[in-house]
């Protein structure tokens, strides 16, 4: 299908988005591209710009194209993938994927966490934990904001380098490896400071995730929790049955 037809019950807007995806999908193209805007497309297809902008939502859903206010249409660039048989740091991901990882500090803090995130760490509600806010780069593209959560008790100062790998710097700084966590994945909306500090508009798809790291003992070293940019990102398992 590569015009639109009127006449059949199909709406448009999908019609568009399958012309669009037959497109991208075409090989000529690399990861990063510009492709259009929403006023050409509407120009081209003789449409509504909420028929074009629904099109363009599932193709943005989809991972098939990053829209950049200001710069328009690009194809989207490839997503990191994440084995979740393994555990790894970002850091790790980033060098595995022929990716510069990189930081961008936010603060570090010492405070009384929510009772939830005591608990993750098996602490009592008056302990304090050291806070770390980051913005995680990889290439230089902002990928994931996380808080990490770490027991005072580890020793980890507010002065210390937090631009690196933090399970590299827990296990420098105490002598103590993560071995295991637990990990969540939900789907989410980037809104607000969040959004702007990924570089994407508010309403953006992303992935929120919550990761109780633990040693080889058991003993809970970091709690973390964070948004990452859906189109920057992807979690890959295998599953065998039986």
């Amino acid at each position: 299908m590569h015009t639109l037809n009127r006449d059949l019950p199909i709406p448009l807007y999908y019609q568009i988005y399958q012309i669009l995806e037959s497109e991208l999908a075409d090989g000529s193209r690399k990861p990063g591209d510009f492709y259009s805007t929403e006023v050409e497309l509407q120009s081209r297809f003789k449409v509504s710009r909420a028929t074009i902008r629904n099109a363009l939502t599932m193709l943005e859903n989809g991972g098939h194209i990053t829209r950049i206010t200001g710069k328009g249409i690009h194809l989207a660039s490839e997503k990191v993938k994440v084995d979740l048989l393994g555990l790894i740091s970002f850091s790790e991901e980033m060098r595995r994927r022929d990716m510069i990882p990189g930081t961008r500090l936010l603060g570090v803090s010492l405070l009384n966490p929510p009772k939830n995130i005591s608990a993750a760490l098996l602490l009592k509600e008056s302990a304090e934990t050291l806070l770390i806010n980051r913005i995680r780069t990889g290439d230089g593209n902002p990928i994931v904001y996380s808080q990490s959560y770490l027991p005072s008790t580890l020793g980890m100062t507010l002065d210390m380098d937090y631009s690196g790998s933090l399970y590299e710097q827990i296990q420098i700084q105490t002598g103590r490896a993560v071995s295991e966590a637990l990990h969540v994945i939900e789907g989410a909306v980037l809104e607000g400071d969040i959004a702007k500090l990924l570089g994407v508009d508010s309403g953006f798809p992303g992935l929120r995730f919550r990761r109780t790291a633990f040693d080889e003992e058991g003993t809970p070293l970091v709690y973390e929790e964070g948004m990452i940019r859906a189109d920057k990102y992807s979690y890959e398992v295998r599953l065998k049955r039986g």
